[in-house]
């Protein structure tokens, strides 16, 4: 393990155990290489979804670090997996809210203002990232790594050699895997 490796578990393991100077030095650490995940993957849904980069990566590192138990991070791939995983679960979030408002929401007036808003394409989109996410907790039944590897590669935004190190399997086997994923979820949401 790099020196820089060991010093982000380090961090990594002070900031879950509420240590606030740990918590700011690890976001500094953070937070350039987790934007760029988060701004990967919105660009890739080509400006569909109305969450901006930077709140995405202030809500992902909050969820997080800001939890009631500490987390024992076993190094950095362990946070960056996590990372993508968390930013998958706040998209879905975000779209559900969406859908949520479509319907009237809880407040019907604020509803109908937001929805005069929406674009039709905006509407479409979360309902896809809705499908996606459900195939995935089906597929995560079926082959968890290909699941693990079409969040990280999706929401993630991982390349397949960042995917095989934080994985610690071969490129081969995530460009595998994927296809097969692919394969997988075309299925899966074709017959939906």
């Amino acid at each position: 393990m790099s020196d820089e490796s060991s010093g982000l578990t380090v961090l990594l393991q002070q900031a879950s155990r509420g240590d606030e100077d740990a918590r700011s030095d690890l976001f500094k650490v953070v937070e350039q290489k987790l934007h760029a995940m988060a701004e990967r993957k919105l660009n890739a849904e080509n400006n569909q979804v109305t969450l901006q980069a930077t709140v995405l990566v202030h809500d992902a590192f909050l969820q997080l670090v800001d939890t009631k138990e500490p987390v024992d991070w076993n190094d950095r791939k362990h946070f960056y997996v996590v990372a993508a995983k968390a930013m998958r679960h706040i998209l879905v979030d975000h779209a559900r809210k969406r859908n949520a408002l479509k319907r009237g929401g809880p407040d019907r007036r604020r509803a109908a203002d937001d929805i005069g808003q929406l674009a039709e394409r905006h509407t479409a989109m979360q309902s896809d990232v809705l499908a996606v996410h459900e195939a995935l907790k089906r597929l995560a039944e079926h082959d968890s790594r290909q699941a693990q590897i079409v969040e990280l590669r999706h929401f993630g935004g991982y390349t397949v050699e960042e995917t095989a190190d934080l994985l610690g399997v071969s490129a081969r086997t995530v460009k595998g895997d994927f296809a097969a994923a692919k394969a997988w979820l075309f299925r899966e949401l074709s017959s939906v």
